[in-house]
């Protein structure tokens, strides 16, 4: 069964259009009766001015109803204009095309401006005003509606026909803008379609513009490198892995078959036993340092104000018994009281591996100097040994996992090169650095920085 897909080109354009029709519905509709309103204030404002000359130039009679010239100087045209007396209603004065209307009601009310729809004679406005003289009474101003109506309804009909080609052309606008706004997102898709475990070397070309854009298409090419380093060091792991767990293994099936060629006496299985104890644990003590690297990225979140000196001096207090074995004497150079905002279990299992790297790779009778101190803005942590050292070549090499320099490949120094390993990723979570500085022969200087 296909799973509906949702295109988002389509839900942009529908909602763009949605948003715009009603944009245009509103805006057309409040400018249509602020035109209309415009129309209308422009007729009353003309039929007061009719009826004002009207007032100064009228001349009543007594006898007869007296007939209003129509002038052709009037502001608007048609119109009719008829005279009323204020007593008996009576019509005193009128143009000769004023028609018969019902104008009581409107007389009788406080307004001046009417519109009437009439079925005699259509819609007309109405302006009624109120004199003193030349006689005291009422001048009625009217004109037929039917040029401005055609005028509102011809500006209807071009918004009515131009508002569906205006939304059309916009949306025929932002068709354009949004293929233009998705093509690397396209891009983007075509490639993460494309890219497996064996092909991460594609990348998507940025783009000329710096914009979101560009930051989408920049971040998921550092994600593919991130991928692909993942997945080399992941190859890496699992080879070094296999590399690291075969001599043991080997080992003990080698010591357990040659046991179980023939009867044996005691003492020899009891050997046998003791040398298959040890890679068992030489094997449990690897596979714990290995499973140390996945409660590192989890530890980030939990710190605490801690006073490194203390932990420091109780480090070292730990392995003292360790570097006594060897005659090694630890002397503790420069230490300062620093207290840091920071997680207690990497900055011990720093400090643990850094001394106790130092006390594995130095021969007897030697000395470990150490330094705890800070600067403006960093702490700095110090461990020089007097050991075998670590060649140029191979310096840059020491913090990758499993891997252990010409000299220190035996077991009698115990170790599985995932000691550095550990300081270099709890550094990355911490944000902090490390620099080794060495030569064969003359010991190995390491220099930790924590920001503070």
């Amino acid at each position: 069964m296909n799973e509906h897909k949702e295109n988002l080109k389509s839900i942009v354009l529908w909602w763009l259009g949605t948003f715009v029709a009603l944009l245009l519905i509103i805006f057309n509709t409040i400018f249509y009766e602020m035109l209309k309103y415009s129309f209308y204030n422009r007729v009353e404002n003309s039929l007061a001015i009719v009826a004002n000359q009207t007032k100064d130039n009228f001349e009543p009679s007594k006898d007869k109803i007296v007939t209003i010239p129509q002038k052709l100087d009037y502001p608007i045209s048609p119109v009719m204009i008829a005279v009323f007396g204020a007593n008996s209603m009576k019509m005193v004065a009128k143009t000769v095309t004023f028609m018969d209307i019902p104008l009581y009601q409107y007389i009788k009310s406080n307004e001046n401006f009417f519109i009437v729809k009439t079925k005699k004679y259509g819609k007309l406005a109405i302006y009624i005003s109120r004199i003193i003289s030349p006689i005291k009474g009422y001048i009625v101003v009217a004109t037929p509606m039917y040029k401005i109506d055609i005028k509102l309804q011809d500006i209807l009909i071009k918004m009515l026909v131009l508002n569906p080609i205006l939304l059309f052309l916009l949306l025929l606008g932002a068709n354009l803008i949004i293929d233009r706004i998705l093509k690397p997102i396209k891009e983007i898709t075509e490639v993460a379609n494309e890219i497996s475990v064996g092909d991460l070397d594609r990348m998507i070309p940025l783009p000329i513009q710096k914009d979101e854009i560009y930051d989408l298409v920049k971040a998921f090419n550092k994600m593919v490198a991130r991928l692909r380093n993942g997945i080399e060091m992941m190859e890496r792991f699992n080879s070094d892995v296999s590399h690291e767990l075969k001599t043991p293994l080997t080992v003990l099936k080698g010591e357990l078959e040659i046991a179980l060629r023939k009867d044996r006496n005691c003492d020899y299985y009891k050997n046998t036993l003791q040398i298959a104890l040890k890679e068992v644990n030489y094997l449990i003590d690897m596979v714990e340092e290995m499973l140390f690297f996945t409660k590192i990225e989890n530890e980030i979140s939990q710190k605490e104000v801690l006073e490194l000196d203390k932990i420091l001096i109780k480090t070292i207090a730990n392995l003292k018994t360790k570097a006594n074995n060897k005659k090694i004497d630890i002397k503790i150079q420069k230490l300062e009281e620093i207290t840091l905002n920071s997680n207690k279990f990497l900055i011990q299992n720093i400090f643990t591996n850094i001394i106790d790297n130092a006390i594995k790779y130095t021969p007897e009778n030697k000395s470990i100097y150490i330094y705890l101190y800070q600067t403006y803005d960093k702490v700095v942590f110090e461990v020089i040994d007097e050991g075998i050292g670590i060649s140029k070549n191979e310096i840059d090499k020491i913090t990758e996992r499993f891997y252990r320099t010409e000299k220190s490949r035996n077991r009698n120094i115990k170790g599985f090169g995932l000691g550095l390993s550990i300081v270099q990723k709890a550094l990355e979570v911490l944000d902090g650095e490390i620099i080794f500085e060495s030569e064969i022969d003359k010991g190995l200087k390491v220099t930790i920085y924590l920001k503070k």
